[in-house]
C-alpha cells in the first residue's frame, strides 16, 4: 500500500500558474492559498484527480469570483481568494476548493431545474436549500446566462461528480450568496486495499466500502410491523425523523429471499412481498398452531445496513452482519464488468470469493440516487407528513365496560394507577393523595349522561393539568393511546362534557370536551373570567364562520379543518379571555378577512386544509398592505425543516405545536402585550 500512496502536492503544484493565467484573461485579481500538500493518496486516485479539480478551481475562478469593481461595491477586498485544502478525516481524505465571490442562489438553481424539465415544482417545494444547491450536479444544468470557454459553474458538474464517483469519491457543496462557496470531496485513501464491513445476503457473502456505511440497525422481529411502513410500492423506515427508502440486497441482485423458520429450523424461501407484508406462514399441522409466527422470533431479526451515496441516504437490508475487514480489490472479470452493482472484488481468508458492492450503483440500479432518489424520498415524506396531519393523538379509555372514551393526549399531563381504597370522600368531594397534595377526582357520570364508573379496586387516574389546576378523571384499566383519523359527529351523542362521537378500531367511541366538563364540576375556575362578560355573536351561514367574542380582548382568528381540534382549541382560547372567530380552511378565512378587514388581531392556522392550506393564506396576508402587520402563527403537527423554511418564505411569524397549551398561550399573551403597547404609543 505504502509503495502506491503520493503527495497531492504533485497535481497542487500546477494550480498557481492556472490561476494566474485565469487572473490575467479575467482582469480579476486573485490570490490562490493552498495547504496539505503533504497528505498521501494512492497513485490511481491522483491520476483520476487532475482533471476534476482543475474544472473546480477554474469554476471558482470564473463565475464564483465577481470582478474587482463588484466586490468593491459590496464591500470587499478588490482581491478575491480561491483556496484548497487537504487533510485527513475519519480514515479519509477530503480535499475542499473554496472561493470567498458571490455564492451560489438555491432559488436560482431550483427555477432553472424546473424550466429545464428536470424536475417537477411540487418537488423543489419540499426541498432545503443545501438540496437545492446540490440540484447543479444534474446533467445540463447551467445558472450562468452565458456559458464562457474558461468554465461554467454547473456545465461539467455532472460529469465531475461521475468521476469523482469512480474513484469512491463523494461531493458536497456548501454555499452562502455574496459570502463564499465551498466544494468538499471525500476520497478514500486508497482503491487497492479498503476497510470494509461483510454482510451476507441469500447464503452469498458481499463487502461494502465502509466510507459509504452511515450506520448498522437491528429491528426486532416483532417491532418490524411498527417500525417499517410500505408507502405506494415502497418500503421506508423512520429513523429518528427521518424517512429512509429501504432496498432488499437479495432483491436487488436478483437472489432468491429466504427466511428462518423456528418450527423446522431450516431456511425456507420467502413468500413475502416486503417486510411491511403482514401476512402469517401457512399452518403445515395441527402441531404447529400454537407455535409463534416468525414475527416474534429472534432468528428473523431484520439487519440493515444504513449507507449514503452522495447526499443520499438509504438503507441495505441484509440477511447478515458480519465483521469489520480490510479487503485486497481485486478486478472484476469479463462477465461482470458492466454491472453496476459491484465495484470489485476480494479473496476472503477461506479462500472464497465476496463481491464488492457499489453503493451507488445499487441505488441507481433501484432509482434511488441522484435526483430520482431525491424525489422518491420527498414523495415519500409528502405522504408520510399528510398522513399524520390527518390523525389525531388520543388516549383511549373505558368508563364503564363496553363504553370506550377518547380525550386528546396533548391535553392529558400524567395517568396514575389507583386503588378504589385510596379515594377520600371529605366535604362532599372526592380526593386522592397525590405527591404531597390532595388532588380532586371525578367520575365522568357526575356530569355527563353515561354509564355509572364500574365497581373495581384497581383504577386509572387520568390527570388533567389546564387553567392552573389539576384535576383528575376515573376510569377503569387498560388505558391506550392511538393515532386516528377521526369523522366527528356531533349530533347523535352529544351531551354536556361529550363532544360527540367517532368510529375508532371499529367501536363507537365517545369524544369528551374536557374543557366542558372541568367547568361542569368546578364553575368557581371560570368565575374571574366570565366577569368580563361574554358575547355570541352569529356570523352568515354561507361564510360558514362562527364567532364568539369576549369584550375588550383580541381577536383570533382560528383556521382549522378538524372540527375535533377546532373545538378543543376554541375552548382553550376562549376560556383566557380571547375573541374567537372560526373558519375551516384558507379560502373562508380568507373571505371572512375581506368582509371585516378591521377585526381580527392574530391569525391561528392549520397548515394542510383543503380548498386553500396555511401556506397560501398567509402569503395572501402577508402580500396585502392592510393585513401585512397581523401576525400568523402556525398551529400545526408539521414542524420540520423544510415547513418551517416554507413558511418563512410566505411570512409565517412563528411555529406552535397543536394543544402544547402553556407555549400557545405564552405566545399569544406576548403578541397581546405587543399591540396594547403599540396602541398607547
Amino acid at each position: 500500500m505504502q509503495t502506491r500512496m503520493q503527495p497531492v502536492g504533485s497535481i497542487f503544484n500546477k494550480f498557481p500558474r492556472v490561476v494566474r493565467d485565469l487572473a490575467k484573461e479575467l482582469d480579476k485579481d486573485i490570490e490562490l492559498e493552498m495547504t496539505g500538500k503533504e497528505v498521501e493518496l494512492d497513485k490511481a486516485i491522483i491520476e483520476g484527480l487532475g482533471d476534476p479539480l482543475t474544472h473546480l478551481v477554474r469554476n471558482s475562478a470564473d463565475h464564483g469570483l465577481e470582478s474587482p469593481d463588484e466586490r468593491e461595491a459590496k464591500g470587499k477586498p478588490r482581491t478575491g481568494y480561491v483556496m484548497l485544502r487537504a487533510y485527513h478525516e475519519s480514515g479519509q481524505v477530503n480535499i475542499e476548493i473554496e472561493d470567498d465571490g458571490g455564492g451560489m442562489d438555491p432559488e436560482k438553481i431550483a427555477e432553472k431545474a424546473v424550466n429545464k424539465g428536470l424536475i417537477d415544482q411540487e418537488v423543489v417545494n419540499t426541498m432545503s436549500d443545501k438540496e437545492k444547491i446540490n440540484l447543479i450536479m444534474m446533467a445540463g444544468l447551467s445558472t450562468s446566462d452565458e456559458i464562457s470557454d474558461v468554465s461554467g459553474r454547473g456545465v461539467g458538474m455532472d460529469v465531475v461528480k461521475s468521476n469523482l464517483d469512480k474513484l469512491g469519491g463523494q461531493v458536497e457543496i456548501d454555499s452562502q450568496i455574496d459570502v463564499r462557496t465551498m466544494v468538499r470531496i471525500k476520497l478514500p485513501l486508497t482503491l487497492a486495499i479498503i476497510p470494509s464491513l461483510l454482510v451476507t445476503a441469500a447464503g452469498e457473502s458481499f463487502a461494502i466500502p465502509q466510507v459509504n456505511v452511515s450506520e448498522l440497525l437491528r429491528i426486532g422481529a416483532s417491532e418490524v410491523g411498527e417500525r417499517i411502513e410500505k408507502v405506494g410500492d415502497a418500503e421506508v423506515l423512520m429513523l429518528r425523523g427521518e424517512l429512509v427508502p429501504l432496498l432488499h440486497l437479495p432483491e436487488v441482485l436478483g437472489l432468491a429471499k429466504t427466511f428462518f423458520d423456528p418450527n423446522t429450523g431450516t431456511y425456507k424461501p420467502d413468500k413475502r412481498s416486503g417486510l411491511a407484508d403482514k401476512r402469517k406462514e401457512e399452518i403445515s399441522s395441527p402441531e404447529e398452531e400454537n407455535i409463534p409466527e416468525r414475527r416474534e422470533d429472534q432468528q428473523n431479526d431484520v439487519n440493515i445496513v444504513v449507507v449514503h451515496a452522495g447526499a443520499f441516504k438509504y438503507g441495505l437490508v441484509v440477511e447478515g452482519l458480519h465483521d469489520s475487514v480490510e479487503i485486497v480489490v481485486k478486478p472484476l472479470g469479463m462477465h461482470l464488468k458492466s454491472s453496476e452493482a459491484y465495484a470489485g472484488a476480494t479473496i476472503m481468508g477461506d479462500g472464497h470469493v465476496a463481491l464488492i458492492l457499489d453503493v451507488p450503483g445499487l441505488a441507481r440500479i433501484a432509482q434511488l440516487s441522484s435526483m430520482a432518489g431525491v424525489e422518491k424520498t420527498q414523495e415519500l415524506a409528502g405522504e408520510q407528513e399528510e398522513d399524520k396531519k390527518r390523525k389525531e393523538s388520543l388516549l383511549l379509555f373505558e368508563n364503564a365496560p363496553g363504553e370506550p372514551c377518547a380525550v386528546p393526549l396533548d391535553l392529558v399531563s400524567r395517568v396514575e394507577q389507583i386503588k378504589a381504597s385510596d379515594i377520600e370522600i371529605l366535604g362532599g368531594k372526592k380526593v386522592i393523595q397525590y405527591g404531597s397534595r390532595s388532588l380532586a377526582v371525578h367520575a365522568l357520570e357526575e356530569l355527563a349522561n353515561v354509564g355509572v364508573l364500574e365497581d373495581r379496586e384497581e383504577l386509572i387516574c387520568i390527570v388533567f393539568d389546564l387553567l392552573e389546576h389539576e384535576i383528575g378523571l376515573l376510569a377503569i384499566p387498560p388505558v391506550d393511546t392511538i393515532e386516528s383519523q377521526i369523522v366527528l359527529d356531533e349530533e347523535t351523542l352529544r351531551s354536556t362534557g361529550i363532544k360527540g362521537s367517532g368510529i375508532i378500531n371499529g367501536r363507537t367511541t365517545l369524544l369528551l370536551d374536557v374543557f366542558e366538563l372541568i367547568e361542569g364540576m368546578h364553575p368557581e375556575w371560570f368565575a374571574s373570567r366570565e366577569q368580563t362578560g361574554t358575547n355570541t355573536v352569529s356570523a352568515p351561514a354561507s361564510k360558514d364562520v362562527s364567532t364568539e367574542t369576549v369584550q375588550g380582548a383580541a381577536t383570533i382568528l382560528l383556521v382549522e379543518d378538524s372540527d375535533f381540534f377546532r373545538s378543543q382549541v376554541h375552548r382553550l382560547l376562549q376560556d383566557n379571555g380571547y375573541k374567537v372567530v372560526e373558519a375551516e380552511n384558507g379560502q373562508v378565512a380568507w373571505e371572512h378577512m375581506q368582509d371585516n378587514p378591521d377585526n381580527i388581531d392574530i391569525v391561528l392556522a392549520d397548515l394542510e386544509m383543503p380548498v386553500m392550506d396555511g401556506f397560501e393564506l398567509t402569503e395572501r396576508i402577508k402580500g396585502e398592505e392592510k393585513f401585512s402587520n397581523i401576525p400568523v402563527i402556525a398551529l400545526t403537527s408539521l414542524a420540520s425543516e423544510e415547513d418551517q423554511e416554507r413558511g418563512r418564505q410566505v411570512g409565517i411569524d412563528e411555529y406552535q405545536i397543536k394543544l402544547d397549551k402553556d407555549k400557545l398561550l405564552n405566545s399569544l399573551s406576548e403578541y397581546r402585550v405587543q399591540m396594547t403597547e403599540e396602541a398607547k404609543s
